[in-house]
């Protein structure tokens, strides 16, 4: 397997794999470390045909003033205070890997993909963002990751409500999000759209519109032992009600995702971070 394909693959693994310290240890600016991860998943988001990858990878955390790379992925703040905070924050998207799948046959494979852009946070009933429930609205623009580089394919906006556990007497922390997706046009063709030249008598032309993608829901249990951390998260999505139902490369209106992870931090700052 190629460079680029296992940094592709990696990249899907990033949200699941950034934790935090417990609140009672020391938290230090900067946390070096690496790790594996087990994931199962659809070749994309109404696709029947799944597929199991293990990957290592390398990640860091990152506790500064304004940016943040911890738990919720990789963010910039803007405006923060125990019930409101505005930041620009990135994710990973959902796919696996395209490349044998037989709806796809003799169509390009589709790439990885990263979506950035702000986000706008309610804090409905917690004492902050740690705990309880929160209101959460990202509006993100999204490009896919190739060996060509970086190429946009549009936008899409995940409003979502998440609750937060604190940590539990056994040192494990858990989240839970549910919540919709609306994408443009061009993001739904990048998945969705059959050109002419690779329509054929079992797949016909197609065209995507943009608009409502589909709901989901996800968990996330997360665990730090001193410099070891475990992780797992499942999820799953509906898109019976979706604009691209109709698809010819949609053969499922469910997708379930699951990833399991084990990572260590070989390297610490001295320098304290912010919670």
């Amino acid at each position: 397997m190629s460079f680029v394909a296992v940094l592709k693959k990696s990249l899907l693994l990033v949200p699941l794999c950034c934790a935090t310290a417990a609140y009672s240890e020391p938290l230090p600016k900067l946390e070096l470390g690496v790790g594996a991860a087990v994931q199962h998943l659809g070749d994309y988001r109404g696709s029947s045909e799944e597929q199991t990858q293990g990957l290592p990878f390398p990640f860091l955390i990152y506790r500064g003033e304004r940016l943040r790379a911890d738990r919720d992925g990789i963010r910039g703040r803007i405006f923060h205070s125990r019930s409101v905070e505005l930041n620009v924050s990135g994710e990973t998207a959902l796919n696996g890997d395209s490349e044998d799948n037989k709806k796809r046959e003799g169509m390009p494979e589709l790439d990885s993909a990263l979506e950035f852009g702000p986000s706008l946070n309610i804090n409905l009933s917690g004492y902050d963002f740690h705990e309880g429930w929160s209101l959460r609205m990202p509006l993100r623009a999204v490009f896919t990751v190739s060996s060509s580089g970086f190429e946009p394919i549009g936008y899409n906006f995940n409003p979502k409500l998440t609750y937060r556990w604190r940590e539990t007497n056994t040192g494990w922390k858990a989240k839970f999000d549910m919540g919709a997706l609306w994408a443009t046009e061009k993001y739904h063709a990048y998945y969705y759209d059959v050109a002419e030249q690779f329509a054929t008598e079992s797949r016909p032309m197609y065209s995507a519109e943009g608009g409502f993608s589909g709901t989901y829901f996800k968990l996330s249990l997360k665990k730090r032992s001193g410099r070891f951390w475990y992780a797992w998260a499942l999820r799953y999505d509906n898109i019976g009600d979706t604009v691209f139902a109709d698809s010819p490369l949609v053969e499922t209106d469910h997708y379930y995702s699951t990833a399991i992870a084990v990572g260590w931090m070989f390297w610490r700052s001295e320098t304290p971070g912010r919670r």
